[in-house]
């Protein structure tokens, strides 16, 4: 019993400095940031800080993790009920969804990226995995319904994902720094895809005709 309470105190402490760290972090800067302010602001020692976490890096490292976790996104069991079509809007659905309720964060570690020249390389080289396992997925999406004739025949996977990225990366910027109060993502998401797949905008048009 006392082993478990102990690793549930453990893990509300580690959740406390990440907390704080979090906080302080994109207000302040990875560089401006000490550890002691990060222990003050979570209302622990600084020797418990350092029990979780060996250094300022590896605490910088966990911030960028949890605030990342909602970018991997498992579609193992949607894909067995969904076409190829319906998991690529699913897809952009979720990342300007997760962009729009997560602007601070995701505007947090943008700058540090942007801004710091200093960020630990496995912060940037994660961050840049992710962006390529998102990249990879779409373009798999798109050979598939391209093999299924779902999609124009001239089209070419790699450079319609190009497209499409710079296209999500200008909604994200829109969201995060804009702050279009009018800003349509359905409408978005609609016309990313009727451009990838053929009829795909009037497609979605006349089903939804017909079932009214």
């Amino acid at each position: 019993m006392n082993t478990a309470v102990s690793r549930i105190q453990s893990q509300e402490s580690r959740d406390d400095i990440l907390r704080a760290a979090t906080q302080l972090f994109a207000g302040r800067g990875f560089h401006e940031t000490s550890m002691a302010e990060v222990a003050r602001e979570a209302k622990v020692s600084k020797a418990l800080i350092f029990w979780h976490f060996k250094t300022k890096e590896e605490l910088f490292i966990a911030v960028l993790n949890r605030l990342l976790e909602p970018y991997y996104i498992d579609f193992a069991e949607e894909a067995r009920e969904l076409d190829e079509r319906a998991q690529l809007q699913r897809l952009i659905e979720s990342y300007l969804l997760f962009v729009r309720d997560n602007a601070n964060s995701v505007r947090f570690f943008l700058t540090r990226i942007l801004h710091d020249d200093e960020v630990p390389d496995a912060v940037t080289s994660q961050i840049r995995r992710l962006y390529e396992g998102y990249k990879s997925l779409l373009v798999d999406l798109l050979c598939r319904a391209k093999a299924q004739g779902i999609c124009s025949p001239g089209l070419k996977p790699e450079r319609a994902v190009s497209f499409l990225l710079s296209a999500l990366n200008g909604f994200l910027l829109e969201l995060l720094f804009m702050r279009s109060p009018d800003f349509d993502l359905q409408g978005a998401v609609e016309m990313l895809c009727g451009l990838l797949f053929q009829g795909g905008h009037q497609a979605q048009t006349d089903s939804g005709s017909g079932g009214a």
